[in-house]
């Protein structure tokens, strides 16, 4: 699996290891809430196709709610 590279531009004044420890903490919480679902899903007994069935019902039910917020 490839490691997508994250470029930041970083505003004068900020210091550079404050915006390297918050990328960390971002990177480290998203992979704890990866392994939570896969977890879950794991428990569950969710498969490839019922992923799909939750991706798809998610999206129609976003495009809905931007409607509702007028983003489209």
């Amino acid at each position: 699996m490839a490691v997508p590279k994250i470029v930041v531009q970083i505003p004068e004044g900020v210091r550079k290891e404050f915006v390297e420890l918050q990328v960390k903490r971002a990177i480290e919480a998203e992979r704890a809430r990866i392994e939570f679902i896969e977890d879950i899903a794991r428990r569950l007994g969710i498969d490839e196709k019922d992923i799909e069935a939750i991706e798809k019902a998610r999206d129609e039910a976003w495009q809905e709610f931007k409607k509702e917020l007028g983003l489209e």
